[in-house]
This record gives structure tokens, C-alpha cells and sequence, in this order.
């Protein structure tokens, strides 16, 4: 999703959940300032909170402090690397594709790597995030780019990152679950890096709501599809990496419960990262008692309780 522009360095909660006895589901949650919204956070929806999420355009360092508040909190860190100018749209013709495969932040990628390596409680790298639309620098429809561009560029990165980091920095891959324009050269596959490439995947979507030309999304509408064509290029731990809900035109409570519910209809489901912002597209804030009553559906169900 292109939200507004974040920073070069946003930095999000995200909420270590736990699953029933079968499987284990992180549940995230994206804020624009979680270092001081963690313990509001808390107090609406329950604790929890084990994982710290950063959006880090490349090429900038990571900040050390963001390092060590996870490891005060002994959480986990989601860092999702942006290979553009810090700034909307996509023409930015510096920041082709191919300028990622010569080596141009090869550097800067060791250092985040051996930073992530420091993550007591495990590191997740997402590089590249929705390379099926046309909203981003590195999409492969746009600025001079191709999606086999795409796959060479997630293949260095990764070299880089794992001589790096070590098989500690696990990578994530996310494609848009439909991709924009739908069509045949467009595919998800055609973005896919291979299955010995990408330790998890996934896929982001969102329900905008009933506003024309949209219509109101249950969750299985929009995460099945990807779910079944994703897992069947490799059978990983699946996460819904960016995910909300409007309430314009529908139920938003029903809507969060539907999505908790996911795990019967996705067995490989393994994370999900909810946008707690206001944004253009939608207000998908938990605000309301039912709304972060829905939310704790998740919370009951997390990890190390």
C-alpha cells in the first residue's frame, strides 16, 4: 500500500500472538510512533507486544537505538528496506532495479545485516515489498524496470544479506495479493525469486470499504487467492505483512474477527501486520471498545503466554 510518506526510518509495533496448539501467529500492528504509543497500545488491547517493525529506505543506517529497545524488550525486529529516494512515486530513475543488483547498496546492506544480527530475538528482512503494482521505484511494470529485474535484484540482496547475517536474518516476501495491472506479464510469479531465495512470504492487501469504485472485502476475498497461488510456488510460513480494514460501508468488528478466523482457511498462516493509522485511503485505527475487543481475539491466541 502506498501510504502517505513515511520517514526514512518508520518505525512499527508489532504484536507476537500466539496460535492454537497447531501453529504459532504473529499479529502486528503498524503505528507512525510506536515508541511512545506502545504502552496506550497495551492498555486498550492487552500485552504482548514482542516484535518491533521499521520501514528503512536504503542505504540509510539502522538505528542502533531501535536495536536496542527490542532487545530491552527481548522483541524481535521487522525491518521492510525501501531502495528509493525516501519519497513518493515511482519515476525516480535512480533507483531503477538494476542499480540494486550492481552493488549500489552493498555496503550499506552488510552493515544492516550485521545490525540485525544483534536482534537477540531474531530479525526479519523485507526488501522490495508489492513489486506487482505501480506505486514504488523497484515495481517491476515501471521506471525502467522488468520483473526478471525484480528477481536479480532479491537474489543480490539476499547473497548479500545472508554472507552478512547468517541464516539469523530471515527474508520475507511479499508481493500485493493482486497485482496491479492483472495481468499475465504482471504475475505474482513472475516476481518469484525461487523457493530456495525467500525464507518466509506473503502477501499485503487491504479493505478500503464500500466507496466507489470499491467494494466492501471480507478478509477470505482478499488474502485466498494469493494464499493458494503463493504457497503452491513454496510451502513457507505465510504473512499477511500489511493488512486493514475501513469501516465505511460494512462491519469493521466483524471484519477483525473474519481475519483472526484466517488460520482454518490458511493453515500456513503464520503473521499478520494491521496498519493502526489514519490514511487517505482509510481510517484503519483500532479506536473503539468493540473494535479493540475484536482486536484481543487475536491477542488471546499469542505466543509464549
Amino acid at each position: 500500500m502506498r501510504l502517505a510518506r513515511w520517514s526514512a526510518l518508520v518505525i512499527a509495533a508489532v504484536l507476537v500472538l500466539a496460535p492454537t496448539a497447531s501453529a504459532c501467529l504473529r499479529v502486528g500492528v503498524y503505528q507512525d510512533d510506536p515508541a511512545r504509543a506502545l504502552s496506550s497500545l497495551q492498555r486498550r488491547v492487552g500485552p504482548g507486544v514482542g516484535t518491533l517493525s521499521t520501514y528503512l529506505t536504503a542505504g540509510r543506517p539502522l538505528s542502533p537505538a531501535l536495536v536496542r529497545l527490542a532487545n530491552r524488550r527481548r522483541a524481535g525486529l521487522l525491518v521492510t528496506w525501501q531502495p528509493d529516494a525516501g519519497r513518493d512515486g515511482a519515476r525516480q530513475s535512480r533507483y531503477r532495479l538494476r542499480n540494486v543488483t550492481r552493488g549500489r547498496y552493498d555496503r550499506s546492506l552488510r552493515a544492516l545485516a550485521r545490525r540485525l544480527r544483534s536482534v537477540r530475538s531474531g530479525a526479519v528482512l523485507r526488501p522490495m515489498p508489492e513489486p506487482n503494482t505501480p506505486w514504488y521505484a523497484w515495481s517491476g511494470t515501471v521506471n525502467g524496470n522488468r520483473p526478471a529485474d525484480y528477481v536479480a535484484a532479491w537474489k543480490h540482496v539476499r547473497r548479500i544479506v545472508r554472507r552478512a547475517g547468517g541464516r539469523r536474518v530471515k527474508l520475507l516476501w511479499t508481493p500485493y495479493a493482486r497485482s496491479v495491472p492483472d495481468t499475465g506479464p504482471n504475475a505474482i510469479r513472475a516476481y518469484f525469486p525461487g523457493a530456495t531465495q525467500v525464507d518466509l512470504v506473503g502477501a499485503v492487501a487491504y479493505n478500503f470499504g464500500r466507496r466507489s469504485p470499491l467494494a466492501w472485502t471480507e478478509p477470505t476475498g482478499l488474502f485466498a487467492g494469493a494464499y493458494a497461488t503463493i504457497e503452491a510456488l513454496a510451502a513457507k510460513p505465510f504473512w499477511i505483512a500489511e493488512t486493514g480494514s475501513a469501516a465505511t460501508g460494512g462491519d469493521k468488528v466483524a471484519w477483525i474477527r473474519s481475519l483472526a478466523g484466517l488460520t482454518a482457511a490458511m493453515p500456513k498462516l503464520a503473521g499478520v501486520v494491521w496498519f493502526d493509522v489514519k490514511d487517505p485511503n482509510g481510517d484503519f485505527r483500532l479506536r473503539g471498545r468493540a473494535v479493540q475487543s475484536a482486536f484481543r481475539t487475536l491477542l488471546r491466541r499469542r505466543c509464549g503466554r
